[in-house]
């Protein structure tokens, strides 16, 4: 399986056995809440990058050019119905790509502070891709190096949806998500490159 295209299916909520509040489907929010506190105190997983490109520009890419780093994906489009600012990429957002197989992953921003900080889940049951995993909250920090470089953060928590899965869960994260996002490095780096020297 390709390696950037692992990471996205590993990077996703399986709608667990809580209510759904808020926009958030499957999921109950105070669950959501705690979960998100815990990409940042307690993370399953974590993995940090640099990037040759100024903040403003990876906080784009990262959150509207996926289809351009992602290997498998083909398309990407928005929905803000839900947008905390009306018709705008903002929190409640939801992120929906579709991939080469012709399948989608529906991603609800839960965070979103342009340009240092965003965080999402995937709403499985908008989506039509499914993984072993209960759920899963990804968090992504933008710290400023100077005017043209960027460190990347990004943590993760999720279960895997049954013990069976967690061993092979644990080492296929651990071990893609380095691997995808040194790819996603570059591929914004050089992308960065040529759009400011056209």
């Amino acid at each position: 399986m390709r390696s950037v295209y692992l990471a996205l299916l590993l990077l996703m909520v399986i709608p667990g056995t809580h209510g759904a509040e808020n926009g958030i489907t499957g999921l109950g929010s105070d669950f959501i809440a705690a979960e998100l506190q815990r990409t940042r105190s307690d993370p399953d997983s974590t993995v940090s990058v640099s990037i040759a490109a100024p903040r403003d520009y990876v906080f784009d890419f990262l959150t509207t050019r996926l289809d351009e780093y992602a290997d498998g994906a083909a398309a990407l489009r928005f929905d803000h119905a839900d947008s905390a600012i009306t018709g705008r990429l903002s929190r409640g957002s939801l992120r929906i790509t579709t991939m080469d197989s012709g399948e989608t992953l529906a991603q609800r921003f839960l965070l979103f502070t342009a340009p240092a900080e965003f965080a999402y889940h995937t709403n499985m049951e908008l989506s039509t891709l499914s993984v072993p995993l209960k759920y899963s909250i990804t968090r992504y920090l933008l710290s400023e190096i100077n005017n043209e470089n960027t460190e990347l953060s990004v943590t993760v928590s999720y279960q895997a949806s049954n013990r069976l899965f967690a061993f092979i869960v644990r080492r296929a994260f651990n071990s893609a998500l380095r691997r995808d996002f040194e790819r996603a490095a570059n591929i914004i780096a050089e992308k960065y490159k040529n759009e400011s020297t056209e």
